[in-house]
């Protein structure tokens, strides 16, 4: 984990520096205009699926719901390897407010030019048990099964939690149905079974199909 918060900090960095870019420049035609304000609903969507990355890789399948300008998003990923001696899940919870949405003429159906920016907070917790099977001999000199046994250990239940706020951007099927992507950059407080683990700048990302 030390490792992954290491190169997490630095796609940080460069992910703000192309997030400042991106809303310090005006877009040169005319065409462009901002979009409705915050009291109108700005998404003509009611539901989204795609996937979910963190800063652990996966985060899995991601379900969002549609409120107008408010979406809330449910991940999950369930793990099971080892021959079944581990098994994890992942479930967390993300809250999307639209802030400012920008438009102009879109060139594909699937994939229009629009961008907005949001407000972002999200849970999650990462729960994960594992077991090894042991053969147990009763006698030093015992050659067979019939004085031998297989015992099952389990270790303890293990979880990593979080939670965040930050901003993001997205492009794309934002205020009709399409394929959207998402990054956003959230203050995440993180800790596990052992008490507080760290408090970090970290970016997220999703994958998004609406309609």
């Amino acid at each position: 984990m030390p490792i992954l918060l290491r190169h997490a900090r630095i796609l940080t960095v460069a992910l703000l520096l192309i997030v400042g870019g991106g809303l310090t420049a005006r877009p040169a035609a005319a065409a462009d205009t901002l979009a409705k304000g915050y009291e109108e609903a700005i998404s003509q969507n009611h539901h989204g699926l795609g996937i979910s990355f963190g800063v652990g890789g996966l985060n899995g399948i991601a379900y969002r719901h549609y409120f107008g300008n408010f979406a809330v998003q449910a991940d999950i990923f369930p793990l099971i390897a080892d021959s079944g001696n581990y098994v994890a899940v992942f479930g967390g919870l993300t809250f999307i407010d639209y802030l400012l949405m920008w438009n102009k003429a879109a060139r594909s159906t699937l994939f229009p030019a629009t961008s907005a920016l949001r407000f972002v907070g999200s849970t999650g917790v990462w729960v994960s048990r594992s077991q090894s099977n042991n053969i147990s001999v009763a006698q030093a000199n015992c050659l067979t099964a019939d004085c031998q046994a297989i015992v099952n250990q389990k270790a303890a239940v293990d979880y990593f939690a979080h939670v965040g706020l930050g901003l993001g951007v997205e492009f794309g099927a934002i205020a009709r149905p399409g394929f959207s992507a998402a990054v956003d950059v959230q203050m995440t407080v993180m800790w596990d079974q052992a008490g507080f683990y760290g408090a970090y700048p970290l970016p997220s990302a999703t994958l998004m199909y609406s309609w």
